[in-house]
């Protein structure tokens, strides 16, 4: 377990696929959320953080299969007194941490499995910076058109839970470990 008891409930409460399904379908567009076989949800070993990070962020990654297709849904947990501008570009990172590991375990692949990022954050002031990658990239406007094709651009689904009433955090249709965790979160 981690140092930081945020951490430690993090982790122990939604590493059961149980408890983190309840989050992932408050987060998940309903199109995604229907098409998931929420038995094939399971846990993968491994984290993707940086060390210098770990005692800020937690992260998850899950597998499931969503219309026959392997998806991973990477769940992060960010628990700072601030709000962190250049998330996305993190993001970016981890998920081309978690493509290696998976390259590295299917060596015959010749496809990627998406990756759906997840932030489920809380802090005093809630969550005011960009959620897609694309808006943090410096690009002159007049250039923005032209460069599109090139850029990377992918989008996080954010659960800011900073200013959550308890009634909203109750009426989640998740595990009561898993409203529990995160009534916990805002304290």
């Amino acid at each position: 377990m981690h140092d930081n008891p945020h951490d430690s409930l993090f982790k122990l409460v939604f590493s059961v696929p149980e408890h983190a399904a309840g989050e992932l379908r408050t987060v998940l567009p309903a199109e995604v959320v229907s098409r998931i076989s929420w038995e094939t949800l399971r846990l993968l070993p491994g984290s993707f953080v940086d060390e210098d990070l770990t005692r800020s962020h937690t992260d998850l990654l899950f597998s499931a299969q969503v219309a026959g297709h392997e998806v991973l849904l990477y769940l992060l947990f960010e628990h700072l007194s601030t709000v962190e501008h250049l998330v996305p570009f993190r993001l970016f990172c981890y998920e081309a941490r978690i493509w290696q590991d998976y390259l590295a375990r299917h060596p015959l692949a010749k496809k990627l499995p998406p990756i759906l990022p997840i932030v489920l954050h809380h802090s005093e002031t809630g969550w005011r910076a960009e959620t897609s990658f694309e808006a943090v990239l410096d690009v002159a406007p007049e250039l923005r058109d032209a460069l599109r094709p090139f850029l990377p651009r992918f989008r996080f689904m954010l659960d800011d839970v900073s200013h959550a009433t308890d009634g909203d955090l109750r009426g989640r249709a998740m595990t009561a470990l898993g409203k529990l965790a995160l009534l916990c979160f805002r304290a």
